[in-house]
């Protein structure tokens, strides 16, 4: 992403698109999951392009939620 060479103990996925991030440029979205005993929220690393840039609203978390849940 920002041309840094970042070695892999100190780097994160992109949950999204599957790219290396390094930790100064990853950003995290926070994901609401519902279980059979409990609910509770997942941060899941992103890059930049794949951050939104408007807050998440609850169609796009359900498909989220769909997609990783």
């Amino acid at each position: 992403m920002c041309g840094k060479d970042v070695d892999v103990k100190y780097a994160r996925l992109c949950r999204i698109c599957k790219k290396i991030i390094c930790l100064d440029c990853v950003r995290y979205i926070v994901v609401k999951r519902e279980t059979l005993y409990k609910k509770y929220e997942e941060q899941i690393p992103v890059c930049q392009n794949c951050y939104p840039k408007v807050k998440i609203r609850g169609k796009l978390a359900k498909i989220l939620d769909d997609v990783f849940g």
